[in-house]
């Protein structure tokens, strides 16, 4: 398997391109990142295009659709279409969609098949190098259905599955167990709770905080009518949270 990515300067945000070998079959998964370096890889390669990809229909996941679409006259692939499971054969690969909702509800991960048993995952948004997708567009339980898409989905994958996530560096299942705090924190049962903050205006307690994948943090926060989202580290205030 061959994968190539680009990243967006400002997004951060990864378009990858996967081939099963040089001469061979390829797909693009996503297309937030430049996308220019990845279409000459694709001659260079000499691979056909088949379809793009998408894990969700964020613009930053999105917006060099139309140009991947014309160069190759590839399919799209949105997760409209492959919420209830998709197998895209791409030589002698097999990408399979899994639906992994919480950061929104239009959300899949899609696994690499090689021989029949899993070697790769493509995560989007759910789950990133030391960190995970926020859940304020995921919907009052976007957090509930983020952990089990998580723990139940890709981190059940072997230890050794490489995980390629929609911002940043690649990982694996078995570091994400291992080191990411809000994994741990998770299947340890929960988190002690902390201080109270305010969240877009509403009072909330903080449970834990974290890396980002942009440098920043991200927090995991209980409000007052108990439920719990994942935000970006910059929507908590810790000046004027009710004591």
């Amino acid at each position: 398997m061959i994968v190539d990515c680009s990243s967006h300067p400002d997004w951060r945000s990864n378009t990858y391109l996967v081939a099963d070998r040089a001469g061979g079959t390829a797909v693009f998964v996503d297309a937030g990142g430049p996308v220019e370096p990845l279409m000459a890889r694709a001659a260079e390669l000499g691979v056909r295009v088949t379809h793009v990809l998408l894990t969700h229909e964020h613009i930053d996941h999105t917006a060099q659709l139309l140009p991947l679409e014309e160069r190759f006259d590839a399919d799209a692939v949105t997760p409209d279409a492959s919420l209830g499971g998709v197998s895209i054969a791409v030589g002698d690969l097999v990408l399979r969609s899994v639906a992994t909702p919480g950061h929104c509800d239009g959300h899949v991960a899609w696994i690499v098949e090689e021989d029949g048993e899993p070697v790769a995952a493509f995560t989007g948004d759910a789950l990133f190098r030391g960190s995970v997708g926020g859940t304020m567009s995921g919907g009052r339980d976007g957090l509930q259905r983020l952990r089990t898409s998580i723990l139940d989905v890709l981190l059940a994958l072997p230890p050794d599955t490489v995980l390629y996530p929609g911002h940043m560096e690649q990982t694996t299942v078995a570091t994400e167990l291992a080191d990411n705090p809000f994994v741990c924190a998770w299947r340890d049962g929960g988190a002690a709770d902390g201080d109270p903050v305010v969240v877009a205006g509403m009072d909330a307690t903080l449970l834990l905080e974290g890396p980002d994948y942009d440098g920043g943090t991200k927090a995991w926060v209980r409000f007052d009518d108990g439920s719990e989202a994942v935000v970006g580290g910059s929507m908590v205030s810790r000046a004027g949270a009710r004591t």
